[in-house]
């Protein structure tokens, strides 16, 4: 379909979230559609845009009055998210030059490029640059919870105010379930297992991203967060309960002070 040899330049933005890929296609009918999950238009003649629901908009060769217009687009979609400045990237897709080699630093190497081909690089892309999102998220809640795992660790005690610490707790909750749900999203393309091409294709496009490993470092750092969650909340409980122990204590040397007062009488 685009098998001229050609330098394709891509451009990969991130909305946080999901993106309604049905109201998207509603905002922009005047594109033709050549594919719909991922959504994949051509906005003129060798331009192409690649709209994924996990939150990942990859252009390809597009100008920049295409591209702000598309970003204003997903950004206008009736629940949308905003979009993370801090994550993008740059990729080259070569066709026709050097067939076979493998992806190098930020080039993609490709015999011939088809639809098939443009879903699986755009997937991938789009995963990379996701990934970079939910690796600022994670580290962010990270940083904020260390003053208390450090206090935790060196007093034995949990800093800050009840309604500071169950803060910090939802923040962790909320952040690790918006990364867990766009993860699940990352499905590999069914095109991978109708062609040993493709397959052979977006494993070395896996590899070049190291998709796999940063999944996997994530999903640790997120068990770890889940794990912390319940330390802090148990760490409150039992702060609770020796609150209401004391006051008790306090209550009973009320009573005894009360009687002995009451019995001088």
């Amino acid at each position: 379909m685009f098998d001229a040899p050609k330098t394709w330049r891509l451009e990969a933005a991130y909305f946080e979230g999901q993106i309604d890929l049905k109201a998207f296609r509603q905002r922009s009918a005047q594109y033709p559609v050549l594919a719909t999950d991922p959504l994949i238009i051509e906005v003129v003649r060798g331009e192409l845009v690649v709209v994924t629901k996990f939150g990942a908009v990859i252009f390809w060769d597009t100008s920049p009055k295409t591209r702000d217009d598309l970003l204003a687009e997903v950004a206008a979609l009736p629940a949308a998210s905003r979009r993370d400045e801090r994550v993008g990237d740059t990729l080259r897709v070569q066709v026709g030059l050097d067939p076979g080699r493998e992806p190098d630093f930020n080039d993609v190497h490709v015999r011939d490029l088809t639809l098939e081909k443009v879903k699986v690089i755009s997937l991938a892309f789009g995963q990379s640059v996701a990934l970079d999102h939910f690796e600022h998220a994670v580290d962010a809640v990270m940083r904020s919870l260390e003053p208390r795992i450090s206090a935790l660790h060196r007093r034995g005690a949990l800093v800050g105010s009840e309604r500071e610490v169950l803060r910090a707790v939802g923040f962790a909750l909320e952040v690790r379930a918006q990364v867990l749900a766009n993860l699940t999203l990352f499905d590999r393309p069914p095109e991978a297992w109708e062609s040993e091409a493709i397959e052979r294709l977006d494993n070395l496009l896996y590899d070049h991203f190291d998709l796999e490993e940063r999944v996997s470092a994530i999903t640790q750092k997120l068990v770890f967060l889940n794990d912390l969650n319940d330390t802090f909340l148990e760490v409150l409980n039992h702060r609770k309960s020796v609150r209401l122990e004391w006051i008790v204590v306090l209550l009973i040397l009320v009573e005894v002070v009360m009687g002995l007062t009451g019995g001088r009488h």
